[in-house]
């Protein structure tokens, strides 16, 4: 899909701090606000995270080449939520296991003191050979204890705490389609709209020499939102699973 306007009615900024105007509407909208960028900073996903959490319907549309998931400020772990859950049958035969292994326990140190105090106190050696059983005991506990951590009561699942599509860079290698997700568009409130250079980053926002387009132009913003909305829904390019992303950002401890 292709988007062409002509005529639109817009402001234009060339320069630093090209973002400055573009935060300001972003913490100002009142209903909805719509991202494309192939590169977030940690900072301002935690813009995005606080407008949600007023209300804000938020859709994003970035690319794995995003700070957040190679970086060490992981904020994409607010936005992939871990839901754990539990098989009730395995966690009961669990339970069993770990209360036999505490009896096996609790048996090899009793049967232990014995036959120590039947050896020192009657001089008889012999009571040795019951430390035969004792080791039969103390393998038997060793096993259970190997099974109790491999038995597996937890299961995990993952949502988006806000609607967001993460496409696949080719520069990954693991892309059947070339196309890289390189626009930076913003919507705000269905009424304002950016285009231009300028990533959802720091540098982008405050640093970097950027150029940006504002408009309010009613149906400059329409074509514009239909573009971003063929690419949230239907663009057919290869994105990330959640539920793989999940797995790979949390750990999954099974009991």
């Amino acid at each position: 899909m292709g988007t062409f306007y002509n005529n639109a009615v817009c402001d234009i900024y060339i320069g630093k701090g090209a973002g400055a105007k573009l935060i300001q509407d972003i913490r100002n909208a009142k209903k909805n606000v719509k991202i494309v960028s192939p590169y977030l900073s940690p900072s301002l996903i935690k813009e995005l995270i606080f407008l949600h959490s007023n209300g804000i319907n938020i859709e994003l549309i970035t690319t794995d080449e995003i700070e957040d998931f190679y970086g060490h400020e992981k904020n994409i772990n607010k936005l992939i939520i871990q839901e754990r859950h539990i098989d009730e049958e395995a966690n009961e035969s669990r339970n069993s296991l770990v209360s036999f292994s505490g009896t096996l326990l609790f048996m090899i140190i009793g049967l232990t003191l014995i036959l120590v105090s039947l050896i020192f106190l009657l001089q008889e050696p012999k009571f040795g050979f019951g430390f035969i059983m004792v080791a039969l005991l103390f393998f038997l506990r060793s096993y259970l204890v190997g099974e109790i951590k491999k038995k597996k009561i937890y299961h995990y699942t993952y949502s988006q705490l806000f609607p967001f599509k993460v496409f696949v860079s080719p520069n990954h290698g693991n892309s059947f389609n070339s196309t890289f997700i390189h626009s930076k568009i913003y919507v705000i409130d269905n009424e304002i709209a950016y285009l231009g250079s300028l990533n959802f980053t720091g540098k982008g926002v405050k640093e970097n020499h950027e150029t940006r387009i504002r408009t309010t132009d009613r149906h400059a913003v329409d074509k514009i939102m239909e573009e971003v909305d063929h690419l949230f829904t239907g663009s057919g390019l290869a994105e990330r699973d959640v539920q793989f992303w999940g797995a790979q950002l949390y750990t999954e401890p099974v009991n």
